[in-house]
């Protein structure tokens, strides 16, 4: 544990390196963790659920994170990689620190760790209020890796200076964050998580955004080209344990 801990410290100081890069040399707000766990059977994504709900969420709570998301791709009633997708929000980068391996955890096939900070024009995280059954619930993760840092400079300014945070809020998409991703297996990379109704009303949301006139500029301009070399979109539903539906 010592030296898990002597790790985490010698990381955490790279990290705050890297985020006063990633921001700019401007104040970052709050810093989030996502987790995903991937699994190959129901019985598996079964058993970990289980876990997560009657074990690992109160650990989690009893250590001060009292906002934990936890959700389950739809895509997973036909994929054969079957996926738990857990979001913490962070009040420090040291509560890292606080989110140590758990020696009991049940079996899965591999674990995903994403260390991510907010953006400047959404440096706090927000709590949705979705109305009609909780089951109904859609939460966006979506994910973009630009293909150089430089290109990667260039849609965070889209976000931010450019207005697309803006946008997404004057059309109601009911942010959950926007943020960097600091450590992951793909960068340079930036994640942000949307949130919905339903089904229908994230398609509805998603049309509006793209008859935009706004966006239409937005999306057109030179400068915010061939920032995008990869988009990954997962779209999930709450779990009935989940602090954030």
């Amino acid at each position: 544990m010592k030296n898990f801990s002597l790790i985490l410290t010698l990381l955490i100081g790279v990290l705050i390196t890297n985020v006063r890069a990633q921001n700019f040399g401007k104040p970052y707000g709050d810093y989030y963790q996502i987790r995903i766990y991937h699994t190959t059977t129901k019985s598996q994504t079964d058993s970990l659920s289980s876990y997560l709900q009657n074990t690992y969420v109160r650990q989690l709570h009893q250590s001060g994170f009292n906002k934990v998301g936890v959700f389950f791709p739809i895509a997973n009633d036909t994929s054969a990689d079957k996926k738990i997708v857990m979001w913490i929000p962070l009040k420090q980068l040291n509560d890292v620190h606080k989110i140590v391996p758990d020696a009991v955890f049940p079996a899965y096939a591999r674990m995903e760790n994403i260390l991510l900070t907010a953006f400047e024009k959404a440096p706090r995280y927000k709590v949705p209020t979705l109305k009609g059954a909780r089951e109904e619930h859609i939460f966006e993760l979506r994910s973009y890796e630009s293909p150089t840092e430089e290109r990667y400079v260039s849609k965070v300014k889209m976000f931010n200076t450019g207005g697309e945070v803006s946008l997404f809020n004057r059309l109601n998409f009911n942010a959950v964050f926007y943020a960097h991703v600091l450590a992951g297996s793909r960068m340079p990379n930036l994640m942000y998580m949307t949130s919905f109704d339903s089904q229908t009303a994230r398609n509805e949301h998603w049309k509006n955004f793209s008859d935009d006139a706004e966006w239409k500029k937005l999306s057109g301009a030179a400068e915010y080209q061939k920032n995008v070399s990869k988009a990954d979109i997962i779209l999930m539903h709450p779990a009935a344990y989940s602090d954030i539906y």
